[in-house]
């Protein structure tokens, strides 16, 4: 199994380019959760249930009830040999899988805090039994905790030290700042231009860290939409967070009004689209809770400038500036507009934000959360309705897979609200289109430390030194990063048939692209090491057959300074763009 690739894989050329993930069924599978007063329903019937998609009725095929005292199934873990690991999922399926997701990208620090504690308070009350999973979003995200019903676990890792943290890209205190100057030099007299040019210039670099969130952001919930489309049944995500804006408008108070102009709606609904094909209805809470207007959190700058007193002076209590009552009129006036303008925007903001929320989780079947300091009956609320739902199946016999949204919508006897996904996309994988740029941004994910496991294509992997050799400076090790003796490892794969999407052409010949890559980290999580190998398998009939038995092998080498380590391995199929990951710890031993 664990061969060299001997004459059966050639290298890949370097612009191998690999698809878009999309979405082909004939069975579409809905979760759909019926509540009166914010309490779930239960014992409710087929008969109550019509499922219309694209505005056509639909013969349900199949319908379960689920509540949160189904009795759970227990996964029986694989058998493995020393130095072998797979990225072969392994769960305890319960009723739904809880995840809770602290958003440090687009969170205020202060806010992170509160919210950790509230989690706390729900963990110490959390019903026994519940399963849940934690991860973390600043630049990258993070596994605190995979699935486990150990509530003590969790809030172990919620209470240790330098979690809360600030935001990489989002930075309220710098452009409160930035603004502030603006408003100070147009109350001292600043020219018209110089003004302009610095609102310009906040406005700008607004828009582009809100760019960076909303890709980050996406990023991360995609791979958290590939993370879960291998945990079974229905899957809750609870986001805290205060989100992104859908959009950004044209700013009528800038020179050049329509260079922050954004929308950001069509990328979000196809990342939903990812999640709702993974079975994860997201559940926003605005982790700010209670929003405070504006008004009454007005920057200082802004108040000492409308007493007229700018601010490099304001600490020291001297004197006015501009000189008598007129001046002081006209510098209130402008500081007055200047508040005014800014509670507009953050009001906007704020606005377009919710709306974010409100569409991801009408999108995916979850609730939203907002405008409440109740994040601990939020969280309860949350966890308690989405583990009581209904599963229903049907097929839709489509006559073409052609990319079109189909609409779903599903009517239920009685006075009872709904949640459910809202629409899928009906396309044929055979026809999906080349993405290079999101296939190379989804591979960066993968092989981020700490980032979860990955099951979409799976593998086994086996992982150990090489017999003999010890060096100090191999040809597989950067010149500056190797220090003192490394060690050699070898690194074999068998990769299922099975995982892997094959093409067959007119000869016979089957025909597969993967990628292979290691990444070494140290104990921080600084960059160790790096090998990265594409594969072309062509087979004929008779090895075909003879691989359905075994497994595709690859075989790679990489060395590593001695102590602590982790290795994160990653097979990318390149045709349907589907990924395997897994992160192994390693303790190197320097030769004596």
């Amino acid at each position: 199994m664990f061969s060299s690739l001997s004459g059966y894989a050639q290298q890949a050329p370097s612009d191998t380019s690999p698809a878009t993930l999309h979405t082909q069924s004939n069975i579409v599978l809905l979760d759909v959760v019926v509540t009166a007063g914010n309490k779930p329903m239960h014992g409710l019937t087929q008969d109550k249930f019509q499922v219309f998609d694209n505005g056509k009725p639909q013969q349900i095929s199949s319908f379960e009830e689920h509540q949160p005292s189904d009795a759970p199934v227990v996964a029986k873990p694989l058998a493995l040999d020393p130095n072998i690991y797979t990225n072969a999922p392994e769960y305890i399926v319960d009723s739904a899988a809880n995840v809770l997701l602290l958003d440090a990208l687009n969170t205020p620090e202060t806010d992170q805090q509160s919210v950790r504690q509230q989690m706390i308070k729900y963990l110490k009350t959390v019903a026994p039994g519940t399963r849940i999973a934690v991860f973390t979003l600043a630049s990258q995200l993070r596994m605190v905790e995979g699935f486990t019903t150990n509530a003590g676990m969790i809030v172990a890792s919620l209470t240790g030290k330098d979690n809360a943290q600030p935001s990489t890209v989002l930075s309220p205190d710098f452009n409160s700042q930035l603004a502030d100057q603006a408003n100070v030099a147009d109350s001292l007299g600043a020219s018209p231009l110089a003004v302009s040019s610095m609102q310009q210039f906040l406005g700008d670099l607004t828009s582009f860290q809100t760019d960076l969130r909303v890709r980050m952001t996406l990023d991360a919930l995609q791979e958290l939409a590939r993370y879960l489309s291998s945990v079974p049944g229905r899957k809750n995500l609870i986001w805290f967070s205060a989100s992104f804006p859908l959009s950004i408008d044209p700013d009528t108070t800038l020179p050049s009004e329509f260079e922050v102009l954004r929308n950001y709606s069509s990328d979000v609904r196809l990342t939903d689209s990812m999640l709702s094909q993974a079975r994860v209805a997201v559940y926003p809470i605005d982790a700010r809770g209670l929003m405070v207007p504006p008004t009454s959190e007005a920057s200082n700058a802004i108040a000492k400038s409308s007493l007229g007193l700018p601010s490099a002076m304001s600490n020291a209590g001297g004197g006015r500036h501009g000189g008598g009552a007129t001046g002081g009129r006209a510098v209130n006036n402008s500081a007055g507009n200047a508040a005014a303008t800014a509670e507009s925007k953050t009001l906007l903001q704020n606005m377009q934000e919710h709306a974010t929320m409100q569409q991801v989780a009408e999108d995916t079947g979850g609730e939203a959360f907002m405008n409440t300091n109740g994040i601990k009956e939020a969280i309860e609320q949350a966890v308690a309705n989405g583990s009581s739902y209904y599963t229903i199946s049907y097929s839709p016999h489509l006559e073409n897979f052609d990319g079109s949204f189909h609409t779903l919508k599903i009517k239920v006897d009685g006075q009872y609200e709904t949640a459910y996904r809202h629409g899928y996309y009906a396309e044929d994988l055979a026809k999906a289109k080349v993405d290079p740029v999101e296939s190379r941004r989804m591979m960066a994910s993968a092989l981020q430390p700490d980032s979860p496991p990955l099951s979409e294509l799976l593998f086994k992997v086996r992982v150990q030194p090489a017999d003999a050799q010890s060096t100090t400076t191999p040809a597989t090790m950067p010149v500056h990063m190797a220090k003192g003796t490394l060690m050699h490892y070898v690194i074999d794969y068998g990769v299922p048939v099975h995982s892997v999407n094959f093409t067959t052409t007119a000869d016979g010949v089957h025909h597969a692209h993967l990628e292979f890559a290691v990444i070494a980290f140290d104990a921080n999580g600084k960059k160790l090491n790096f090998v990265d190998q594409n594969a072309n398998f062509d087979l004929d009939a008779a090895h075909y057959d003879q691989f359905l038995k075994y497994a595709l092998p690859l075989h790679q080498e990489i060395d590593l300074p001695a102590g602590k380590a982790s290795v994160r391995i990653v097979v990318h199929d390149l045709i349907n763009q589907h990924v395997g990951a897994i992160e192994v710890p390693l303790l190197v031993l320097a030769r004596k």
